[in-house]
């Protein structure tokens, strides 16, 4: 066992290398992101991996032993696939070689950048999870599913470059152009902003050329942005120790200096069909369609106890977490003001978190992966946001409740809603506004 942090963990990561030892360093970023790493050698027979992490640094080149591990990935059927871990210094053949057989993560000796890797893979995993389960209990249901809004038509990507004019830029924006993209190219960070006011993109390369450079911030802030965060943004640096200290703590998408102009191309393809693809994702779980013809952004009852009890069995073959969410407003008020809460409560949330009203004034919410612990720290979150948004006015001498558990392993719906409703009971309020 590589490392172990007890039971409170998020995922499961099985890390296969040929004779190289994991660093201090990674163990620590793994404890810090709730990973638990484990060496399948070690496990115990029938342990379920979320991902997988294959380290061929400094034996890229031994395709036979790269295949060996990456199959050896593939048989241990974690959830989220594979991230191969490779050296930065790797010719352009070995990089294609590689890219061919899964996601590559770029490292120098410390490999604590791949948590940002494993991180955007267990999210695009999760996502994606709950629409499979979300399509199934649609269908079970007797629903019609559409799968119209994740038609991609086929067209010329909108890419935008940013960055001082170095030689550096100059390659980015010629690397854009020989893989038939539209590239616009910017220096500034506030050229980015009106270039994004003024055009629609697929995705963005920003060349920071220090650690104060101002588009280290707009990358943050982009990602943030509702209207934005679909465009995906890759950032690539003359210092490679800079971009390494903030693909750890940002967990941005990186390409190395001198990578660009070999692979820039594809990367950008990718990024922005998986980008464009997240957002369909997003879109469809959101809509009334996916929530089973519900109002506002919540389900209706009646489908959201359909999908619990398909989520809880899941769960119980998984040995994976659910818990709720409520927040309640009393005394009853107008429909109008819970739905606009709903809506407000869809923006904070992940779009795979569903909502409905189980009860007058209440909101619940359904959270996969998430202990009692998160779901009362979201409970509280959607209480803050939800109090302070809702018309003053329409909540006039209104209190708000908040409550959360998490659902015991074999317990129904009954069962754990009561539990919740109990809790919310016992819950103290507060003035609404």
């Amino acid at each position: 066992m590589i490392n172990l942090d007890g039971a409170d963990r998020k995922a499961i990561v099985a890390w296969l290398s040929r004779g190289r030892a994991v660093s201090a360093r990674v163990r620590d970023a793994a404890k810090t992101s709730k990973y638990r790493l484990v060496d399948p050698d070690e496990s115990a027979a029938g342990d379920r991996f979320d991902i997988a992490v294959v380290d061929l640094r400094g034996v890229e080149t031994d395709r036979t032993l790269a295949n060996e591990l990456l199959t050896r990935a593939r048989r241990l059927a974690p959830t989220a696939g594979a991230v191969i871990l490779a050296s930065s210094e790797i010719d352009e053949n070995t990089r294609a070689f590689l890219r061919r057989r899964g996601d590559v993560c770029f490292v120098g000796e410390d490999a604590a950048p791949v948590m940002a890797a494993i991180r955007e893979r267990l999210r695009l995993s999760a996502l994606v999870d709950e629409m499979g389960e979300r399509v199934k209990s649609l269908v079970a249901d007797g629903r019609p599913v559409s799968f119209a809004r994740l038609h991609q038509e086929k067209q010329a990507l909108r890419v935008l470059v940013a960055g001082a004019p170095s030689p550096l830029t100059l390659t980015a924006f010629n690397a854009v152009r020989a893989g038939a993209a539209q590239a616009t190219c910017v220096f500034t960070a506030g050229q980015v902003m009106r270039a994004l006011d003024h055009g629609e993109f697929d995705s963005a390369i920003f060349l920071p050329k220090s650690e104060g450079d101002l588009l280290f911030a707009l990358a943050r802030a982009l990602r943030r942005h509702r209207e934005y965060r679909s465009v995906p943004v890759l950032l690539a640096c003359e210092d490679a120790d800079i971009l390494d200290r903030f693909l750890v703590r940002d967990g941005f998408d990186v390409i190395q200096a001198g990578h660009i102009e070999a692979d820039l191309s594809r990367r950008i393809d990718l990024a922005a069909r998986r980008a464009r693809m997240a957002a369909a994702v997003r879109a469809f779980l959101r809509a009334p369609e996916g929530v089973g013809g519900g109002r506002g952004y919540a389900a209706s009852a009646r489908f959201f106890a359909f999908h619990a009890t398909r989520i809880f069995q899941r769960a119980d073959d998984a040995n994976e977490a659910v818990s709720f969410a409520a927040l309640q407003i009393r005394p009853q008020t107008a429909d109008s003001v819970i739905l606009e809460a709903a809506k407000t409560a869809s923006r904070i949330l992940r779009a795979e978190d569903m909502i409905a009203r189980l009860a007058p004034g209440s909101l619940v919410v359904l959270l996969r992966g998430v202990k009692e612990s998160e779901a009362r720290r979201i409970a509280e979150r959607l209480e803050g946001v939800i109090g302070g948004s809702l018309p003053r006015a329409a909540i006039a001498g209104a209190e708000i409740a908040v409550g959360a558990v998490q659902r015991h392993p074999g317990d129904d719906l009954e069962e754990t809603i009561a539990a919740l409703f109990r809790n919310l009971r016992s819950s103290s309020y507060s003035a609404a506004g």
